[in-house]
């Protein structure tokens, strides 16, 4: 009698207990079941919605506060421009490739004259102020300038809209493959196509923002010495100046004897006429004298 008083005082409370809870947690199963199932079959509405949620996230500037800022690498452009005197052209070409070349850049355009040639050069940008301060390698230095430009609230809120039409982009094809009716998959498919496109000029966007972001542009002016040629020392052509000199004074001369062909043509017939308007209003015939004589009586 006692072990079964022991057993009924010991493990049928505990039994009982235990019992209660199993039966307890079905509901909160049940719940959890009714909601993936929800989820995972989302009403049409939804779609509808959910393009709405995305349009107005993609319409807000991306404004990074102060504390995330300090996380976020700046994005810069940076451009330079040098111009320097040369003995020789070509070897201030062929020194200028070599430069470029140590520094892993390239020259993405040129143009040249018989007195000077110009190049583009591109430099990537964790070496510009490297490149710019050896840049006295090429000959006599004249005039050099830097310009930066701070792109990053470009460049971020860029990346972030490209992000934002990307999720959409997923989402929307996950729509397509649950549309039920024809309607609905052309209204998804016109959306998606729009989307795609918007991302492929976004992602064109990104791509030249980046390239001009990591290659810095450096424009470099090399020239000759004042009268000098690719084929040597160019004298000042003394005769050329002197037959622009005469010619200039012939010029001046012309242009003096036509303009007192025109006084004298023109100027007597002038002078004869107010000669004539003298004589008689005030001259002996005089009609305004004796017109002011009569009022004067």
């Amino acid at each position: 009698m006692k072990i079964y008083r022991l057993l009924k005082n010991t493990f049928l409370p505990l039994i009982t207990i235990f019992l209660f809870a199993s039966c307890a947690k079905k509901p909160y199963l049940m719940s959890d079941s009714v909601m993936s199932a929800e989820n995972f079959s989302a009403p049409r509405g939804m779609l509808t919605k959910s393009m709405a949620s995305n349009e107005m996230m993609d319409q807000e500037a991306f404004s990074p506060d102060e504390g995330q800022t300090s996380s976020y690498q700046r994005k810069l452009i940076k451009e330079g421009n040098i111009s320097v005197e040369v003995s020789n052209l070509e070897k201030g070409q062929q020194i200028l490739l070599e430069w470029a070349s140590s520094f892993g850049g390239y020259i993405e355009s040129s143009n040249s004259s018989q007195e000077n040639i110009s190049f583009t050069v591109k430099i990537p940008s964790a070496k510009f102020e490297e490149a710019m301060e050896k840049s006295t390698s090429f000959g006599k230095v004249k005039n050099t300038g830097v310009s930066v430009r701070d792109v990053s609230d470009q460049f971020y809120d860029l990346e972030t809209r490209l992000e934002t039409r990307k999720v959409l982009r997923q989402k929307l094809q996950s729509y397509l493959k649950q549309a039920s009716s024809m309607q609905d998959m052309l209204k998804i498919e016109r959306e998606l196509n729009s989307v795609q496109s918007e991302i492929e000029s976004m992602e064109g966007r990104m791509k030249r923002l980046t390239n001009q972001i990591d290659f810095s542009t450096i424009s470099v002016f090399m020239e000759l010495p004042y009268n000098t040629r690719k084929d040597g020392f160019s004298f000042p052509d003394l005769s050329d100046g002197a037959r622009r000199f005469f010619a200039n004074i012939i010029s001046f001369f012309v242009w003096l004897i036509t303009a007192l062909c025109y006084l004298v043509i023109c100027g007597i017939p002038l002078f004869a006429l107010l000669a004539l308007l003298y004589w008689l209003l005030f001259g002996k015939i005089g009609i305004f004298v004796k017109v002011f004589k009569k009022l004067k009586k």
